[in-house]
């Protein structure tokens, strides 16, 4: 671009302060709305990830073939054996943090007086502690050990069946048999993991306990594994199938967190899609803001156009210098957006915002209570570059209009 179209096109938008001020203002409010909503949205499915991780999924899990087709009535009789042999194999992997052996199934948990539906988990808290989270979260009592003789629940359940630490309270589950097994289990833990689900509908007991309750030998439904990182995953996931294949006769199917999470990242999915939407209409209303003070702009100028034209200024230099005002509008945007939002951003990254706990127990999905942005500088070259581009297509159409003014219309109408 020739720097004297620009110089001109520069002029010509300070000229005009009022309709400038406007322009630049809305420009820079969507830019800033567009940084922090970049940052926003990597927050978001940040911290989901790492909710649905220490919460749900771990990393990476083992199943027995065939068990998660059947995952959704928790059945005991699809089981990995021989379960510390593969945990052993598993944690000399030198991206493995632990492997936490699980038996999972369902149960019913009473006072005597009323009962609630739950989901049994026998965990190695040991190795439990350092998969996930639920059990640092105690809020009353103290967290289970290997060789507990009790149970934990969440602070939800407790308030529904009136349980506090110490209460004995009536365990039915059906064993691998399958038999009915009703035992006496004391609430020794209370915790509160923030996720409702987990809260209302969990019990977590030493594997020990819930083996002996459910009549099963060195058997478990589930291995979950924690991974240094979410980068080393996928790597990870084949390294664990070509150690743990000849440590056992089970035909084991090894998933990753996102395979085993897929509701979790088709809603993460969706939310994404939903803030796209946001942004593109954010950059659509820049394009058409600028489009309407541009093209008021050709009509306002229509007598100054003719005179530049008549002093032999050709057509494409007069639309070369309506571009180059669209794109000093464009600038000016920039900086103003990164002020905004440079604080905005900044406010979220460091306070963020945090949501009222009945709202995170009402979702189904692992929520953290405070949301924080997780802005960085590629946010505002994405910002700038939008507002750029907002501002150059907002001033084609008015700089051909321009250029295609006739010159005897326009000096019929003079300079003013």
């Amino acid at each position: 671009m020739n720097f004297l179209w620009f110089r001109l096109g520069m002029r010509n938008v300070i000229k005009q302060r009022r309709r400038t001020l406007f322009n630049v203002l809305a420009l820079g409010v969507n830019t800033g709305m567009l940084i922090l909503l970049v940052g926003v949205l990597r927050g978001f499915y940040l911290i989901t990830i790492e909710k649905t991780v220490d919460l749900r999924t771990g990393h990476v899990q083992i199943h027995a073939e065939g068990y998660a087709e059947e995952k959704r009535r928790l059945p005991l009789d699809i089981t990995i054996h021989n379960a510390d042999s593969v945990k052993r194999v598993v944690e000399r992997l030198p991206q493995v943090v632990a492997a936490s052996p699980r038996i999972l199934t369902t149960a019913t948990l009473s006072n005597g007086r009323e009962r609630a539906g739950v989901i049994l988990y026998g965990v190695l808290p040991s190795a439990e502690d350092k998969v996930g989270v639920i059990l640092s979260g105690v809020k009353e009592g103290v967290k289970l050990t290997d060789s507990t003789q009790g149970i934990m629940i969440g602070d939800r359940l407790a308030e529904l069946l009136g349980a506090e630490v110490g209460t004995s309270l009536l365990l039915f589950a059906q064993t691998q048999g399958p038999a009915n097994n009703l035992v006496d289990a004391e609430v020794v833990g209370i915790f509160d993991s923030g996720f409702g689900v987990a809260d209302r509908g969990a019990v977590y007991a030493p594997l020990l306990f819930v083996s002996e309750l459910l009549d099963m030998q060195d058997e478990v439904t589930e291995i979950v594994i924690r991974a240094e990182n979410l980068r080393v995953v996928p790597k990870l996931r084949d390294q664990i199938i070509a150690a743990v294949t000849p440590t056992t006769t089970d035909k084991l199917v090894v998933e990753t967190w996102y395979e085993v999470a897929r509701d979790i990242v088709a809603a993460v999915k969706a939310d994404m899609v939903s803030y796209g939407i946001i942004g593109w209409i954010l950059v659509t209303l820049a394009v058409f803001g600028v489009s309407n003070t541009m093209t008021v702009s050709v009509f306002e100028r229509t007598g100054e156009i003719g005179a530049l034209r008549a002093l032999g200024m050709e057509t494409k230099q007069i639309r070369t210098m309506f571009l180059a005002e669209g794109i000093t509008l464009g600038m000016f945007g920039i900086l103003i957006g990164s002020v905004i939002g440079g604080i905005a951003a900044w406010y979220m990254n460091v306070y963020g915002i945090r949501l009222p706990k009945e709202a995170i127990e009402a979702i189904s999905m692992p929520l953290a209570d405070t949301y924080y942005a997780q802005s960085r500088p590629v946010d505002w070259l994405i910002g700038a570059g939008l507002s750029i581009f907002s501002s150059w297509a907002g001033s084609v159409f008015p700089a051909r209009r321009a250029s295609r003014v006739p010159v005897t219309a326009a000096l019929a109408k003079g300079v003013r």
